[in-house]
């Protein structure tokens, strides 16, 4: 029996309805909510005053079967038929896949179907395989330690690299090289955070994640002017930009700003990720005993 709850979640009904005419939908959880309001007040005449409300949501979709188009183009496709009135950042399972990955001891999945508010599911077969115990070993802890050390030592390469000088200096070569070190920390905080491996590795995507758990993203990578905005906007598609434009304009004072978010980016990101890798042991070598 279908159970739908879409009036606790603001356009909860608009996206349900979104989804189900993209996908053979079987259930929706919510994962995080970030709710904005902000007012525009014009003194002049003709005066006005506008309350704004923007939300943003990160969903877990589960479907019977996968979407037609890519990760990206299937968000891109339902943010723009919401048309401002809200974001949607999505996480998506095939219900087998699901299924499959709760049986064999998926504590990501395990901890949103158990505990995550269901926006909709059309009968409990997921609900009800979420009851099973979270997966604790000191094993699992090895291998988050070293896919964390090797992520980190990666991405530290990577950022020294881009302070090689050369003779035949590339602006936007640097600036792609910085991307995928960052690409490196986001992966490695969200194993050791969240215990997950993401399937889709858009940098912008990556930081909105990792900003459910730690304002870092939010903090360095901040977009408040049009200079930080397009400082993020060259980060995140400079690797897609150098694919099909021969000269970019982009300037060695460029990758020098990138450069200095980047590198206080990742000294922050293993400061933080010391400590939860010391939790993960807590726990992981605990229950083994």
């Amino acid at each position: 029996m279908e159970t739908v709850t879409p009036k606790k979640f603001p356009k909860g009904d608009k996206i349900l309805a979104l989804l189900k005419k993209a996908v053979p939908l079987h259930s929706v959880y919510v994962i995080g909510i970030l709710t904005e309001r902000s007012e525009r007040k014009v003194y002049l005449p003709p005066s006005s005053e506008v309350p704004r409300k923007s939300v943003t949501y990160t969903l877990l979709v589960i479907g019977h079967k996968a979407p037609a188009r890519n990760l990206q183009d299937f968000m891109d496709g339902l943010n723009a038929k919401l048309k401002g009135s809200c974001k949607v950042y999505v996480i998506f399972h095939t219900l087998s896949n699901l299924l499959k990955r709760l049986n064999i001891g998926d504590n990501f999945l395990n901890r949103i179907v158990s505990g995550a508010p269901c926006m909709f599911e059309k009968d409990d077969m997921v609900s009800e395989s979420g009851k099973m115990s979270l997966y604790f070993h000191e094993t699992l802890y090895e291998q988050f330690r070293k896919a964390w050390r090797d992520r980190m030592e990666r991405a530290e390469y990577l950022l020294s690299t881009v302070g090689i000088i050369a003779v035949n200096y590339d602006a936007v070569s640097q600036m792609a090289i910085m991307h995928f070190a960052m690409e490196q920390v986001c992966l490695g905080l969200l194993n050791i955070f969240w215990e997950y491996s993401p399937n889709h590795y858009t940098l912008s995507y990556l930081f909105h994640l990792c900003g459910l758990f730690t304002d870092l993203p939010q903090r360095v990578f901040s977009r408040t002017t049009f200079g930080l905005q397009r400082q993020f906007y060259m980060l995140c598609n400079a690797h897609h930009i150098m694919r099909f434009k021969g000269k970019i304009d982009f300037s060695s004072t460029d990758v020098d700003k990138a450069l200095n978010r980047c590198e206080r980016f990742y000294d922050e990101a293993v400061n933080l990720g010391e400590i939860q890798l010391g939790h993960l042991k807590e726990v992981h070598c605990k229950f083994s005993i």
